[in-house]
C-alpha cells in the first residue's frame, strides 16, 4: 500500500510542477474606480465558463444547465461575454487586486492575471541641468522630467521636439547646441497603464530659429543671368533708339518728309505779281 501511494505522489508531483510551469502570469493593472478587461486567447467553442478571483467565484456559465450568473459583491458591476470568455469588471478597489483564474470548458486554462491598483501620473514638469544653460556659456546641457511616481506603477517617458516626436524614451535627455538650434521647445509625457499626463512646452535656450530657405541650383544661376541680359538689353534700346523707332513706326517718319518736301515746292514757287501782268498786256 504504501508503494503504491508512492507511485501516485510520484506521479501527481511532476504533473503539478508541469502545470505550474505552464502557468502564464500577466500582471494587469487598474486605477481605483476604473474598469478591468481581462480577454482569454481560446480558439475553442466554449460550452462552459468559471472565473475566480483569489479563489471566490466571479461569475459562471454552464450551457443548457446553468445561465449566466454573477456572484456575491461582484453582481452589478461585471460583464461575461459567454462567446469568447471576456470578463470586464467595473468600480474597481483595492479588494480586487489578486490572482484571477479561468476554467474553459471544465479546464484550468494556464493564462492568469494578477490584477493591482495602481495611480494615475500626475502632470510632470521639465528641469533645466544647469537652471542657468545659456548658448554662451554652454554647448551642451540637460532636460528632466520629473512627475510623482509613487504607486504610478510602470512608467514610461516620451519626448516632443517642437511638433516632432523625438526618440528619446528617457526621462533625462541632452541637447547640444549644435544639434537642437532649430527646436524652438521641448515637452514630455509620463504614462503608465491608467493614464498619461503632458508637461508644459520648455524653451530651449539653443534656439537660433529656423534655417533660411535654401534656394535651387539653378535658380541661384538663373536669376544674376537674367538681370545681366536685361540691362543689357535696355542699353541696346537706348543706343539705337531712333533705328527702333523708325523700325516700329515708319508712317510717321514719311509723313514728316512729306510735308517738308510740300512745304519746300510752295517756298520755291514764284507767285504771279502785278508787274507781271502789265508786262503781259503790253506784249
Amino acid at each position: 500500500m504504501e508503494k503504491l501511494a508512492s507511485f501516485c505522489l510520484l506521479i501527481v508531483l511532476p504533473s503539478a510542477v508541469l502545470s505550474v510551469s505552464l502557468a502564464q502570469n500577466e500582471t494587469v493593472y487598474f486605477k481605483e474606480g476604473g474598469d478591468l478587461t481581462l480577454e482569454p486567447r481560446f480558439p475553442d467553442r466554449i460550452v462552459n465558463i468559471l472565473w475566480k478571483l483569489k479563489g471566490d467565484l466571479v461569475a459562471e456559465w454552464i450551457e443548457k444547465i446553468v445561465p449566466l450568473e454573477y456572484y456575491g459583491r461582484f453582481k452589478g458591476r461585471t460583464d461575461l461575454d459567454i462567446k469568447t470568455g471576456k470578463l470586464v469588471m467595473r468600480d474597481l478597489t483595492k479588494e480586487d487586486e489578486g490572482l484571477f483564474t479561468l476554467e474553459l470548458n471544465s479546464k484550468v486554462q494556464p493564462q492568469r492575471y494578477i490584477s493591482k491598483a495602481i495611480k494615475e501620473v500626475l502632470k510632470p514638469q521639465i528641469w533645466m541641468q544647469p537652471v542657468a544653460c545659456s548658448p554662451d556659456k554652454h554647448s551642451q546641457c540637460a532636460l528632466s522630467c520629473e512627475g510623482d511616481t509613487a504607486d504610478a506603477g510602470p512608467v514610461t517617458f516620451s519626448w516632443m521636439e517642437g511638433d516632432k516626436q523625438s526618440q528619446n524614451k528617457e526621462n533625462i535627455i541632452q541637447i547640444t547646441k549644435a544639434d537642437s538650434a532649430d527646436v524652438e521647445t521641448y515637452t514630455c509625457q509620463m504614462k503608465n497603464p491608467v493614464s498619461k499626463k503632458e508637461s508644459d512646452a520648455h524653451k530651449n535656450p539653443f534656439f537660433t530659429g529656423p534655417p533660411p530657405p535654401l534656394i535651387p541650383n539653378a535658380m541661384a544661376v538663373g536669376i544674376p543671368v537674367a538681370v545681366i541680359l536685361a540691362a543689357m538689353a535696355a542699353g541696346l534700346g537706348w543706343k539705337f533708339k531712333d533705328k527702333i523707332a523708325n523700325f516700329f513706326c515708319p508712317n510717321k517718319q514719311d509723313g514728316v518728309s512729306n510735308g517738308n518736301g510740300a512745304n519746300n515746292e510752295e517756298n520755291n514757287s514764284t507767285p504771279l505779281t502785278d508787274t507781271n501782268t502789265e508786262a503781259a498786256e503790253r506784249l
